[in-house]
Protein backbone atom coordinates (compact mmCIF):
# COMPACT_ATOMS: atom_id res chain seq x y z
CA UNK A 1 0.00 0.00 0.00
CA UNK A 2 1.44 3.33 -1.03
CA UNK A 3 1.78 5.77 1.98
CA UNK A 4 0.73 8.91 1.09
CA UNK A 5 3.63 11.84 0.52
CA UNK A 6 3.87 13.88 3.59
CA UNK A 7 6.87 15.99 2.33
CA UNK A 8 6.71 20.00 2.92
CA UNK A 9 5.67 21.20 -0.53
CA UNK A 10 7.54 24.66 -1.76
CA UNK A 11 5.03 26.90 -1.35
CA UNK A 12 5.66 28.51 -4.91
CA UNK A 13 1.50 29.89 -5.50
CA UNK A 14 2.12 31.66 -2.77
CA UNK A 15 5.84 32.89 -3.16
CA UNK A 16 4.82 34.15 -6.61
CA UNK A 17 1.44 36.04 -5.44
CA UNK A 18 3.47 37.42 -2.59
CA UNK A 19 6.10 38.96 -5.43
CA UNK A 20 3.18 39.84 -7.83
CA UNK A 21 1.87 42.03 -4.94
CA UNK A 22 4.62 43.23 -3.30
CA UNK A 23 5.73 44.28 -7.01
CA UNK A 24 2.44 46.26 -7.53
CA UNK A 25 2.43 47.93 -4.27
CA UNK A 26 6.18 49.43 -5.21
CA UNK A 27 4.91 50.38 -8.54
CA UNK A 28 1.72 52.32 -6.68
CA UNK A 29 4.14 53.88 -4.83
CA UNK A 30 6.60 55.19 -7.47
CA UNK A 31 3.49 56.09 -9.33
CA UNK A 32 2.03 58.14 -6.00
CA UNK A 33 5.02 59.49 -4.58
CA UNK A 34 7.53 59.35 -7.77
CA UNK A 35 11.31 60.25 -6.75
CA UNK A 36 10.54 61.80 -3.42
CA UNK A 37 11.71 59.06 -1.08
CA UNK A 38 14.81 57.46 -1.18
CA UNK A 39 12.65 53.78 -1.14
CA UNK A 40 10.44 54.74 -4.28
CA UNK A 41 13.43 56.55 -5.85
CA UNK A 42 15.59 53.49 -5.51
CA UNK A 43 12.73 50.90 -6.57
CA UNK A 44 12.85 52.90 -9.54
CA UNK A 45 16.06 53.37 -10.49
CA UNK A 46 16.30 49.12 -10.39
CA UNK A 47 13.21 48.40 -11.96
CA UNK A 48 14.50 46.88 -15.21
CA UNK A 49 15.83 44.02 -12.86
CA UNK A 50 13.06 43.08 -10.06
CA UNK A 51 10.66 43.36 -12.61
CA UNK A 52 12.06 40.99 -15.12
CA UNK A 53 10.64 37.48 -13.05
CA UNK A 54 7.15 38.84 -13.59
CA UNK A 55 6.44 37.61 -17.26
CA UNK A 56 8.09 34.42 -16.99
CA UNK A 57 6.06 33.90 -13.31
CA UNK A 58 3.24 34.72 -15.32
CA UNK A 59 3.59 32.20 -17.64
CA UNK A 60 4.03 29.19 -15.41
CA UNK A 61 1.19 30.39 -13.25
CA UNK A 62 -1.03 30.53 -16.21
CA UNK A 63 0.41 26.83 -17.10
CA UNK A 64 -0.48 25.34 -13.72
CA UNK A 65 -3.53 27.57 -13.27
CA UNK A 66 -2.48 29.93 -10.52
CA UNK A 67 -5.13 32.28 -11.16
CA UNK A 68 -4.67 33.67 -8.29
CA UNK A 69 -0.82 34.28 -8.99
CA UNK A 70 -1.87 34.92 -12.43
CA UNK A 71 -3.71 38.09 -11.08
CA UNK A 72 -1.05 39.21 -8.85
CA UNK A 73 1.50 39.61 -11.38
CA UNK A 74 -0.52 41.20 -14.28
CA UNK A 75 0.37 44.66 -12.95
CA UNK A 76 4.08 44.07 -12.35
CA UNK A 77 3.94 41.91 -16.06
CA UNK A 78 2.56 45.20 -17.83
CA UNK A 79 4.96 47.15 -16.11
CA UNK A 80 7.67 45.27 -17.60
CA UNK A 81 6.22 44.98 -21.10
CA UNK A 82 5.73 48.64 -21.43
CA UNK A 83 8.88 49.64 -20.10
CA UNK A 84 11.05 46.73 -21.58
CA UNK A 85 9.09 45.26 -24.58
CA UNK A 86 10.33 48.13 -27.48
CA UNK A 87 13.45 46.97 -26.78
CA UNK A 88 12.92 43.15 -27.82
CA UNK A 89 11.52 44.02 -31.03
CA UNK A 90 14.68 44.14 -33.66
CA UNK A 91 14.56 47.83 -35.14
CA UNK A 92 18.12 47.81 -37.00
CA UNK A 93 18.53 49.43 -39.70
CA UNK A 94 20.81 50.59 -42.25
CA UNK A 95 20.28 54.59 -42.39
CA UNK A 96 24.45 55.39 -43.04
CA UNK A 97 23.41 57.25 -45.98
CA UNK A 98 20.83 59.40 -44.11
CA UNK A 99 22.85 60.19 -40.75
CA UNK A 100 23.74 64.15 -40.69
CA UNK A 101 25.20 63.81 -37.25
CA UNK A 102 26.84 61.16 -34.85
CA UNK A 103 26.53 62.22 -31.03
CA UNK A 104 27.89 59.88 -28.06
CA UNK A 105 27.24 60.99 -24.53
CA UNK A 106 30.15 59.15 -22.15
CA UNK A 107 30.51 59.61 -18.34
CA UNK A 108 34.05 59.03 -18.65
CA UNK A 109 33.92 58.69 -14.24
CA UNK A 110 36.26 60.62 -12.14
CA UNK A 111 39.81 60.27 -11.83
CA UNK A 112 39.96 57.10 -14.44
CA UNK A 113 41.74 56.66 -18.02
CA UNK A 114 40.27 57.63 -21.29
CA UNK A 115 41.44 54.43 -22.97
CA UNK A 116 37.38 53.74 -23.34
CA UNK A 117 37.20 57.36 -24.78
CA UNK A 118 39.60 56.67 -27.33
CA UNK A 119 38.23 53.40 -28.20
CA UNK A 120 34.98 55.16 -28.42
CA UNK A 121 36.28 57.38 -31.29
CA UNK A 122 38.16 54.95 -33.26
CA UNK A 123 35.42 53.16 -33.34
CA UNK A 124 32.22 55.29 -33.94
CA UNK A 125 33.81 58.10 -35.05
CA UNK A 126 31.55 60.57 -32.82
CA UNK A 127 30.60 64.25 -34.58
CA UNK A 128 30.08 65.56 -31.07
CA UNK A 129 31.36 63.78 -27.91
CA UNK A 130 29.11 64.99 -24.93
CA UNK A 131 31.01 64.24 -21.91
CA UNK A 132 30.54 63.93 -18.05
CA UNK A 133 32.96 63.64 -14.43
CA UNK A 134 35.72 65.56 -16.83
CA UNK A 135 38.56 66.42 -14.21
CA UNK A 136 41.93 69.10 -14.02
CA UNK A 137 44.11 66.13 -15.10
CA UNK A 138 42.15 64.90 -18.17
CA UNK A 139 41.03 68.43 -19.50
CA UNK A 140 44.90 68.69 -21.20
CA UNK A 141 44.15 65.33 -22.69
CA UNK A 142 40.92 66.38 -24.19
CA UNK A 143 42.14 69.13 -26.10
CA UNK A 144 44.86 67.21 -27.31
CA UNK A 145 42.76 64.14 -28.98
CA UNK A 146 42.36 64.59 -32.61
CA UNK A 147 39.81 65.07 -34.90
CA UNK A 148 38.01 67.44 -32.25
CA UNK A 149 39.45 71.13 -33.16
CA UNK A 150 36.50 72.68 -30.66
CA UNK A 151 36.57 71.67 -26.90
CA UNK A 152 34.44 73.65 -23.93
CA UNK A 153 35.36 72.74 -20.75
CA UNK A 154 32.46 73.09 -18.44
CA UNK A 155 32.26 74.44 -15.00
CA UNK A 156 33.96 72.17 -12.13
CA UNK A 157 32.16 71.73 -9.45
CA UNK A 158 34.23 70.49 -6.26
CA UNK A 159 37.26 72.55 -7.40
CA UNK A 160 40.34 71.52 -8.49
CA UNK A 161 39.37 68.03 -6.91
CA UNK A 162 36.19 68.42 -8.68
CA UNK A 163 35.11 67.28 -12.17
CA UNK A 164 32.65 69.27 -15.04
CA UNK A 165 30.94 68.48 -17.96
CA UNK A 166 32.64 69.08 -21.73
CA UNK A 167 31.81 68.92 -25.44
CA UNK A 168 34.23 67.95 -27.99
CA UNK A 169 33.21 69.09 -31.47
CA UNK A 170 34.41 68.51 -34.96
CA UNK A 171 31.91 71.69 -36.40
CA UNK A 172 32.83 75.46 -34.26
CA UNK A 173 31.75 76.86 -30.86
CA UNK A 174 29.67 79.70 -31.69
CA UNK A 175 27.58 80.55 -28.29
CA UNK A 176 28.03 79.56 -24.83
CA UNK A 177 25.68 80.38 -21.73
CA UNK A 178 25.33 79.34 -18.12
CA UNK A 179 22.73 77.62 -16.93
CA UNK A 180 21.40 79.43 -14.09
CA UNK A 181 18.35 78.31 -11.63
CA UNK A 182 19.53 75.07 -10.75
CA UNK A 183 18.89 74.19 -7.15
CA UNK A 184 21.59 74.06 -4.77
CA UNK A 185 23.49 70.76 -4.66
CA UNK A 186 23.29 70.61 -8.79
CA UNK A 187 26.49 71.08 -10.99
CA UNK A 188 26.85 73.71 -12.82
CA UNK A 189 26.58 73.62 -16.78
CA UNK A 190 26.76 75.66 -20.02
CA UNK A 191 24.07 75.41 -23.16
CA UNK A 192 26.60 75.67 -26.03
CA UNK A 193 25.82 76.47 -29.29
CA UNK A 194 27.68 74.82 -32.43
CA UNK A 195 27.60 75.54 -36.07
CA UNK A 196 27.02 72.28 -37.98
CA UNK A 197 27.37 73.37 -41.67
CA UNK A 198 25.60 76.79 -41.64
CA UNK A 199 22.73 75.57 -38.53
CA UNK A 200 23.21 76.51 -35.50
CA UNK A 201 22.37 73.59 -32.72
CA UNK A 202 22.38 74.25 -28.89
CA UNK A 203 23.99 71.12 -27.24
CA UNK A 204 23.83 70.06 -23.61
CA UNK A 205 25.99 67.59 -21.96
CA UNK A 206 24.51 67.51 -18.47
CA UNK A 207 25.34 65.10 -14.80
CA UNK A 208 22.59 65.13 -12.50
CA UNK A 209 22.83 65.29 -8.98
CA UNK A 210 24.69 61.67 -7.14
CA UNK A 211 22.39 59.73 -5.36
CA UNK A 212 24.65 58.37 -2.53
CA UNK A 213 26.91 59.75 0.42
CA UNK A 214 30.24 59.67 -0.34
CA UNK A 215 29.99 60.14 -4.12
CA UNK A 216 31.57 63.64 -4.47
CA UNK A 217 35.45 63.39 -5.32
CA UNK A 218 36.33 66.13 -3.21
CA UNK A 219 38.57 64.51 -0.22
CA UNK A 220 35.24 62.40 0.53
CA UNK A 221 33.04 64.91 1.40
CA UNK A 222 29.59 64.37 2.00
CA UNK A 223 27.42 64.50 -1.28
CA UNK A 224 26.85 68.11 -1.72
CA UNK A 225 23.27 67.34 -2.86
CA UNK A 226 22.20 65.74 0.24
CA UNK A 227 21.39 61.70 1.40
CA UNK A 228 19.29 59.60 -1.51
CA UNK A 229 15.98 60.91 -0.69
CA UNK A 230 17.04 64.43 -0.77
CA UNK A 231 19.16 64.12 -3.51
CA UNK A 232 16.20 62.10 -5.57
CA UNK A 233 14.44 65.95 -5.01
CA UNK A 234 17.20 67.37 -5.83
CA UNK A 235 17.24 65.64 -9.63
CA UNK A 236 13.97 65.88 -9.96
CA UNK A 237 14.19 69.88 -9.80
CA UNK A 238 17.26 70.26 -11.82
CA UNK A 239 15.22 68.37 -14.93
CA UNK A 240 12.51 70.42 -14.29
CA UNK A 241 15.08 73.44 -14.76
CA UNK A 242 16.50 71.97 -18.06
CA UNK A 243 12.87 71.33 -19.24
CA UNK A 244 11.93 74.76 -18.95
CA UNK A 245 15.38 76.15 -20.54
CA UNK A 246 14.42 72.87 -23.40
CA UNK A 247 10.97 74.17 -23.83
CA UNK A 248 12.19 78.01 -24.38
CA UNK A 249 14.59 76.57 -27.43
CA UNK A 250 11.80 74.29 -28.45
CA UNK A 251 9.22 77.27 -28.82
CA UNK A 252 12.05 79.14 -30.87
CA UNK A 253 12.35 76.70 -33.14
CA UNK A 254 16.01 75.38 -32.43
CA UNK A 255 17.33 71.67 -32.73
CA UNK A 256 18.19 70.52 -29.03
CA UNK A 257 20.62 67.72 -28.34
CA UNK A 258 20.82 66.87 -24.71
CA UNK A 259 23.32 64.24 -23.27
CA UNK A 260 24.02 63.05 -19.87
CA UNK A 261 24.11 61.10 -16.93
CA UNK A 262 20.25 61.08 -15.70
CA UNK A 263 21.52 59.35 -12.20
CA UNK A 264 17.65 57.89 -12.38
CA UNK A 265 16.29 55.54 -15.06
CA UNK A 266 13.09 55.65 -17.23
CA UNK A 267 10.92 55.20 -14.65
CA UNK A 268 12.03 57.98 -12.26
CA UNK A 269 10.44 61.23 -12.30
CA UNK A 270 13.65 63.63 -14.39
CA UNK A 271 13.57 61.96 -17.77
CA UNK A 272 9.29 62.30 -17.90
CA UNK A 273 10.31 66.08 -17.14
CA UNK A 274 12.55 66.30 -20.02
CA UNK A 275 10.61 64.29 -22.41
CA UNK A 276 7.74 66.78 -21.47
CA UNK A 277 9.46 69.69 -22.44
CA UNK A 278 9.74 68.10 -26.14
CA UNK A 279 12.66 66.25 -25.93
CA UNK A 280 12.84 62.54 -28.01
CA UNK A 281 14.66 59.95 -25.77
CA UNK A 282 16.59 58.47 -28.86
CA UNK A 283 17.57 54.86 -27.34
CA UNK A 284 13.64 54.71 -26.84
CA UNK A 285 12.76 55.66 -30.61
CA UNK A 286 15.53 53.40 -31.90
CA UNK A 287 17.00 51.13 -29.37
CA UNK A 288 17.34 47.36 -29.40
CA UNK A 289 18.86 46.24 -26.80
CA UNK A 290 17.85 47.94 -23.07
CA UNK A 291 20.94 49.32 -22.72
CA UNK A 292 21.52 49.05 -18.67
CA UNK A 293 24.82 52.04 -19.24
CA UNK A 294 25.49 52.09 -15.30
CA UNK A 295 27.72 49.37 -14.53
CA UNK A 296 28.95 46.48 -13.26
CA UNK A 297 28.76 43.21 -15.25
CA UNK A 298 25.65 43.83 -17.21
CA UNK A 299 24.53 47.50 -16.04
CA UNK A 300 22.28 47.91 -13.09
CA UNK A 301 20.28 50.67 -14.96
CA UNK A 302 19.69 52.98 -18.24
CA UNK A 303 20.98 56.41 -16.65
CA UNK A 304 23.48 57.58 -19.93
CA UNK A 305 20.78 59.18 -22.57
CA UNK A 306 20.96 61.17 -25.47
CA UNK A 307 17.83 63.40 -26.08
CA UNK A 308 16.83 65.48 -29.01
CA UNK A 309 14.89 68.08 -30.54
CA UNK A 310 14.64 69.02 -34.29
CA UNK A 311 16.50 65.82 -35.26
CA UNK A 312 15.06 62.55 -36.11
CA UNK A 313 16.74 59.52 -34.30
CA UNK A 314 18.06 56.56 -36.86
CA UNK A 315 20.39 54.65 -34.61
CA UNK A 316 20.95 53.99 -30.90
CA UNK A 317 23.80 52.12 -29.66
CA UNK A 318 25.56 51.35 -26.36
CA UNK A 319 29.49 50.62 -26.72
CA UNK A 320 32.17 49.03 -24.36
CA UNK A 321 32.61 51.05 -20.69
CA UNK A 322 36.50 50.86 -21.10
CA UNK A 323 37.55 51.46 -16.92
CA UNK A 324 34.45 53.46 -16.60
CA UNK A 325 31.63 53.04 -14.55
CA UNK A 326 29.28 53.80 -17.00
CA UNK A 327 28.52 52.85 -21.12
CA UNK A 328 28.98 55.46 -23.52
CA UNK A 329 26.01 55.76 -25.42
CA UNK A 330 25.57 57.07 -29.38
CA UNK A 331 22.89 57.85 -31.41
CA UNK A 332 22.92 58.50 -35.29
CA UNK A 333 20.60 61.60 -36.38
CA UNK A 334 19.04 63.10 -39.41
CA UNK A 335 17.57 66.87 -39.61
CA UNK A 336 14.05 67.21 -39.60
CA UNK A 337 14.29 70.24 -42.19
CA UNK A 338 16.26 71.97 -44.50
CA UNK A 339 18.54 74.31 -44.15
Amino acid sequence: MLRPDTRPRWPWRQLVAGYGVLGTALLVAVAVLGDRTAVTYTAALFSAWWLAPAPVLLVMAATRRAWRAVAALLVPTVAVLVLQGPYLVNRFTDHAGAVDLRVASYNVTHGKPLDGLRALIEQEEPDVLLLQEVTVARRAELRALAGYPYVHLGPLTGGRLGDGDAVLSRYPVVGVDRVTGLPTGARATDLVTLDVEGRELDVLSVHLASPCVGCTPAGGEANPAGGTGEAARTRLAEARRYAEVVAGLVDRGRPVVFGGDLNSAPLNRPLHQLTGAGLTDVHRAVGTWPALTRGPGPGVARVDVVLVSGLRPLRSVERDRGASTHSPVVADLAWTSGP
